[in-house]
């Protein structure tokens, strides 16, 4: 369980990308640790490759006129479709 105390701290570990990094990570140093004190009997399933590789979403909920377009155009740092001024209403 201890492994890690006598692993060689010069040796660094590269990964192709970041997804892949995190996918080897979670099932060579989390997963056992989840699997050995029983996790996913009691809070949420183990994560499978799916979930690493799913795009990530975002939900931005707020009243009208409170700067949710206005943020999201400053995390795009440009205009973006579809967005208007004023609120819209479906039938």
């Amino acid at each position: 369980m201890f492994s890690w105390l006598s692993r060689d701290n010069n040796k660094q570990e590269i990964y192709q990308n970041v997804v892949e990094g995190l996918k080897t990570i979670y099932k060579h140093k989390l997963l056992p640790l989840e699997e050995h004190y029983q996790f996913h009997d009691f809070h949420s399933p183990k994560l499978e490759d799916s979930d690493f590789d799913a795009n990530p979403m975002i939900l931005l909920v707020g009243q009208y006129s409170t700067g949710k377009t206005t943020f999201i155009k400053y995390l795009l740092e440009r205009e973006f479709p579809g967005h208007s001024h004023r609120p819209r209403t479906y039938n």
